[in-house]
């Protein structure tokens, strides 16, 4: 008999108001009613009871995404939560200056005075070989001077200058045709330098301080002797005056065989 079919049985004997006999089921129908609550209960828990599936644990990369996204929003906020308190420039107050009617005061500044340096006079080295000049450029500027050394083993040479007048358009050839005394007299003498074979000059250099033509010879005869020579123009005695070099005997003269130049000085 199940629970429905006591139940009923119950009701009809109506064990409460009459005496008709109850069915041998209502000696235990406590027994009845605690096994119909725990059917009851059963069927409860099992409508209670639901299967949940196992959870997944999130994989790496899910994780790594979503700390992304934290870290994200939470900057996104930090830079919202700053701008909120910066001060629009357009509500910034404006201060406006009146306009002045002073005057400005002029201020002057004085030129500066520039002085440029004059250029350094410059030496020139002219070596003198056997039957040529060398090292002396075709221009030179006020206020350089010549030096002269002998690289000659045998030879004494010797630099003469001499300044063409203005207006002398004579050729070199024209004047290395003259005489040594034709050069003296038509020609500016300005000084000489004298080396013996494989030495400096002993009188030191001629300094050029005038603009114009220059020309620059040797007045030595070809195979004259230098010891004779050198007592010519550098006198033992200094009462005694030197004596041109081209008196001392020998062959042609430097210029003679090619040991003449012409240059020209111009103004710093």
């Amino acid at each position: 008999m199940n629970d429905t079919q006591l139940l009923n049985q119950l009701g009809r004997a109506n064990a409460y108001g009459d005496d008709a006999p109850l069915p041998d089921v209502v000696w235990t129908h406590d027994l009845a009613l605690r096994e119909i609550d725990r059917r009851i209960g059963m069927q409860t828990q099992e409508k209670k009871t639901t299967t949940v599936p196992p959870r997944r644990r999130p994989t790496g990369w899910l994780v790594a995404a979503a700390a992304f996204g934290i870290v994200l929003l939470v900057g996104v906020a930090f830079a919202l939560a700053s701008t909120s308190t910066e001060v629009s420039p357009a509500t910034q107050p404006v201060t406006v200056v009146p306009p002045t009617t002073q005057a400005v005061p002029v201020t002057t500044v004085a030129p500066v005075a520039t002085t440029v340096a004059p250029a350094v006079a410059m030496t020139v080295e002219v070596e003198a070989v056997d039957y040529e000049f060398r090292g002396l450029p075709s221009q030179l500027t006020a206020g350089d001077a010549l030096e002269l050394v002998n690289r000659s083993a045998v030879e004494y040479h010797n630099l003469v200058v001499f300044g063409v007048p203005a207006g002398d358009e004579r050729s070199l050839e024209e004047l290395a045709a003259l005489s040594p005394e034709e050069l003296e007299a038509q020609l500016r003498g300005i000084g000489h330098l004298d080396a013996a074979p494989g030495e400096a000059a002993f009188n030191g250099r001629i300094r050029l301080q005038t603009t114009g033509r220059y020309l620059t010879l040797d007045m030595v005869r070809e195979g004259a002797d230098p010891a004779v020579v050198e007592r010519m123009v550098d006198p033992p005695d200094a009462s005694t005056t030197d004596t041109p070099p081209w008196l001392a005997e020998g062959g042609l003269l430097g210029y003679q065989h090619g040991m003449i130049m012409e240059f020209n000085v111009v103004d710093r």
